[in-house]
């Protein structure tokens, strides 16, 4: 308690002050027990979270544990230098004989040969229109603006030029060659497919000195030659015409702007990367399932031993007294009625379900001696190679009709009924919240009364301190006059 008014038992020397501690303190113990009991609760609701999160996990392991999941795919190819495949969950089951004729391609032109790259150009502007090549003539895409790139006395050389094409990020990129004639530009188009083409139109204003005019750069992919190396031409060639991938499924011919491929096959994307026949594979994704169920495996083991720790109940040593050691929820009965109903749900079978598969048991999900889940992986695939679907279909939201309710949307209900803003574990920490408010307001109250108490002490002891101050002031001075009278007779 804090000290009010002065030191006590200055004047008198007696141990006032030491009384007056003493005293508060047995005053306080009601306060210290109070204290003692919000500290327990805040700990109690510190612990529910705890038990709540571990709970979310489990929950988030059983969202993973749907019938979409157990039927989710995996794919392979045979030769994978020529493609790569992915799967989703509508991937179908089986193979597919693929031929890359073809490779899609960006177009791409080479400018004529200057002497270096510091070789000057005029100074004006370079046009850039997309489009594609369609009976020998070069038509605009209308939906594809006209792009214009400006070159100007700062960047009127070929490596200014390359620089300026770049920066102004148009879906064409420029790069600097030299074949050994010389240097030269070449220009690439950031889009792949047919109708991807572009063609490239100079406007040289004429006020620079140079050594080429900006109209070297004219470029009609319908007309320009063909690149030929060692060639020293000074006009622009047509180093790669667009093109479409080219592909066969199974004998279907198809065509597609891109290398990758995710519209030719429900559920597959392919990325094609070079020209070849290859097989394509769809199997059902065993292993992730697997790593799915044995995840939930973990979350459950995982909220076993949180509550295990929680709820810890170690007799004390002396009689009467609760152990220092004990969890924060030993001796609470949340911790059983929600580790109870846990267990429920991996015992009890789906509803209708009949045969041999009906329940997370029955997959190879066992409790062991200890009460911890393991996966019987071996049980587990025999399942999965017995009856596939079925299994899948216990994980359905309503596997066998109305009133049926899967494994694991039963379960996530379950668990919902706890930790939800009405479940029972925030029910508990709503009441542990008003428990709270009211034992700090006790603790006020309680804190205002021992104020006035220890005020009233210090005010009695205060009036005896002077009070034994006094009497000690006159029992010295009726020893100085009987000192005195002493001293005469004797004199």
């Amino acid at each position: 308690m804090a000290t009010v008014g002065v030191n006590l038992g200055t004047g008198s020397g007696l141990p006032l002050e030491t009384l007056v501690t003493n005293l508060m303190n047995a005053e306080a113990v009601p306060l210290t027990k109070l204290q003692a009991k919000e500290a327990a609760t805040t700990s109690k609701v510190s612990a529910l979270g705890q038990l709540s999160g571990s709970l979310t996990s489990v929950r988030e392991a059983l969202l993973k544990l749907t019938d979409t999941n157990f039927n989710s795919g995996t794919a392979t190819v045979s030769e994978k230098d020529i493609a790569t495949v992915t799967a989703t969950n509508k991937a179908a089951k089986g193979s597919v004989s693929l031929e890359v004729l073809q490779l899609a391609q960006q177009e791409k032109a080479v400018s004529g040969s200057l002497t270096s790259a510091d070789a000057k150009v005029t100074t004006g502007q370079l046009s850039f229109t997309f489009g594609k090549v369609a009976n020998g003539a070069f038509t605009a895409d209308a939906d594809l603006p006209t792009q214009t790139v400006t070159i100007t006395s700062e960047t009127n050389t070929l490596s200014g030029v390359r620089d300026a094409v770049n920066k102004a990020g148009i879906g064409i990129t420029a790069s600097l060659v030299n074949d050994g004639n010389g240097s030269r530009l070449v220009f690439s188009s950031s889009r792949t497919g047919a109708e991807k083409s572009f063609q490239i139109q100079g406007l040289p204003d004429g006020t620079t000195p140079a050594d080429a005019s900006l109209s070297m750069f004219d470029y009609n992919p319908s007309t320009a030659p063909t690149y030929t190396q060692g060639s020293a031409a000074t006009g622009m060639a047509r180093l790669q015409p667009a093109g479409d991938a080219k592909i066969l499924l199974d004998g279907l011919a198809i065509t597609k702007p891109d290398n990758i491929v995710s519209d030719a096959i429900d559920g597959l994307t392919l990325t094609l990367t070079k020209t070849g026949t290859t097989k394509v594979t769809v199997s059902q994704d065993l292993a992730s399932v697997k790593t799915s169920v044995q995840g939930l495996v973990t979350a459950y083991n995982a909220f076993l031993n949180t509550s295990k720790q929680l709820s810890v109940n170690n007799p004390s040593p002396t009689k009467g007294t609760t152990s220092s050691s004990n969890g924060p929820l030993a001796g609470d009965s949340i911790v059983r009625d929600v580790t109870a109903k846990l267990r429920e749900q991996l015992f009890a079978p789906v509803a209708g379900a009949t045969g041999a598969y009906t329940s997370f048991g029955s997959l190879g999900v066992a409790f062991q001696k200890d009460g911890t889940l393991k996966l019987d992986a071996a049980m587990f695939d025999k399942a999965m190679a017995a009856d596939p679907a079925g299994v899948a279909n216990l994980f359905a939201d309503t596997p066998n009709g109305a009133g049926s309710v899967g494994l694991s949307k039963r379960f996530v209900d379950a668990i919902n009924t706890m930790v939800d803003k009405t479940g029972s574990i925030q029910t508990r920490v709503d009441g542990l919240g008003a428990t709270t408010k009211i034992l700090q307001a006790q603790q006020k109250s309680l804190e205002d009364r021992l104020v006035q108490i220890e005020a009233g002490y210090r005010t009695r002891f205060a009036a005896l301190d002077k009070l034994v101050t006094g009497m000690q002031g006159t029992q010295n001075f009726l020893t100085q006059q009987l000192e005195s009278l002493a001293s005469m007779r004797n004199g």
